[in-house]
């Protein structure tokens, strides 16, 4: 049998013993890169719960600071199988905390997590639904296979007019530098988050040169942030072993047409239910009367902003216009919302969010949405009226 040269990127050693390796994974202070390291334990656990807190040094601002850093408390909060060293091997998704009971101020999850509570009981109003929010969210992430310049591997400006150019979903394209291993790599991606047990929905070929994306959903609460960020470890030590990098950042070319996005899906029950129909456009009613820049603000907490440079790119169709709220049921050109049409033909199920981009913080990306959608945090002077949260135990 002949071997795939890429079925010796981890050469299989065996070890018979009863000591286990988790893989520590965690996001930096940036939001979106991810960082890891390893320990050995005695066996296996069998919930997240068993495995150990840790500690490691990390800014605790945005901007990285010297006067940020500081050695914190790494507290696990979710375990997969891991891919890599396969079971009973496990990859640990950790966060910060300053002490045990003092979150890091770069926690996002913790935030994320106290507006998810406030669904179900808000303390401050004494609000409880009727019928429980169960909020799910999907991510539909996009991004860049690279070369260590960070250009795409498959760019070729001289040859094709990347702002005519359609390659999403091709197969057999005549742009096909380099696309047999970003197919490699998106493929096994895919394998590798299933057999991690990541909520991968599945992966597809985009629209510009080496880019990719796959979606991850739909997901409850904060659960929408501990797959994202796990498949998004898991692209990068694949892309290392094709020794390849992979970038998040939503402009990789700079004056280029190419843009990435990390389109944000959102439902509650009472969407998903019969006749839900009446409550997506409610919520969307809610964003288009918020303040953009506030909430913008919670979709990309990066220090560089660079979605506001996507924002303005007018050489794409694709993607929406930073301070123009357009909402279009089905159309996706331009939309900053949008209704997709089985939605429209089901009068059920989810809106799209099509502006956060590739980036992403999924925490604060999905707590800044329920913010806006059911508590109107960031609504515009005059719209105060739409904060009646009561309007969501209505019948449809």
């Amino acid at each position: 049998m002949t071997t795939h040269k890429y079925d010796l990127m981890i050469p299989e050693i065996p070890y018979r013993g009863n000591r286990v390796v988790l893989e520590y994974v965690f996001v930096n202070h940036t939001g979106f890169e991810l960082c890891s390291k390893t320990r050995v334990v005695e066996k296996e656990p069998k919930s997240v719960e068993e495995c150990p807190m840790w500690d490691n040094y990390m800014w605790n601002d945005v901007r990285g600071r010297l006067e940020d850093l500081k050695d914190m408390i790494l507290k696990p909060v979710a375990m997969f199988e891991n891919p890599f060293y396969k079971s009973p091997h496990k990859l640990v998704l950790c966060e910060f905390w300053i002490t045990k009971d003092q979150p890091a101020a770069i926690n996002t999850r913790q935030t994320c997590k106290k507006t998810m509570e406030k669904l179900d009981y808000d303390q401050a109003t004494g609000y409880r639904p009727k019928q429980p929010f169960e909020p799910w969210f999907g991510i539909e992430q996009e991004y860049f296979v690279t070369a260590e310049d960070g250009i795409p591997i498959s760019y070729e400006p001289d040859k094709f007019d990347y702002e005519s150019l359609v390659l999403v979903t091709k197969i057999g394209h005549q742009h096909a530098k380099n696309v047999g291993i970003e197919r490699e790599l998106s493929n096994r991606h895919l394998m590798a988050c299933l057999y991690a047990g990541v909520d991968i929905g599945g992966n597809i070929r985009e629209n510009d040169a080496s880019q990719w994306e796959y979606q991850i959903g739909p997901c409850s609460g904060v659960s929408i942030g501990d797959h994202l960020n796990m498949s998004r470890y898991i692209l990068h030590r694949l892309a290392e072993m094709f020794g390849l990098r992979v970038t998040l950042h939503p402009v990789p070319v700079h004056e280029s047409p190419f843009t990435s996005s990390g389109h944000l899906n959102f439902s509650t029950s009472q969407m998903r239910a019969k006749g839900g129909i009446k409550f997506i456009r409610h919520a969307i009613d809610m964003l288009s009367k918020s303040d953009e820049d506030a909430l913008l603000k919670m979709y990309d907490p990066t220090l560089t902003q660079e979605n506001k440079e996507r924002l303005t790119n007018t050489s794409s169709p694709w993607h929406p216009q930073l301070h123009k709220f357009i909402y279009d049921a089905t159309n996706k050109a331009k939309s900053s919302v949008r209704i997709p049409p089985l939605v429209i033909v089901n009068e059920c199920g989810y809106l799209e969010d099509r502006r956060p981009s590739s980036t992403i913080d999924p925490y604060a990306a999905a707590e800044g949405i329920v913010k806006a959608c059911i508590f109107g945090d960031f609504l515009n002077p005059g719209f105060e009226s739409l904060k009646d949260v009561s309007f969501w135990d209505s019948n449809p």
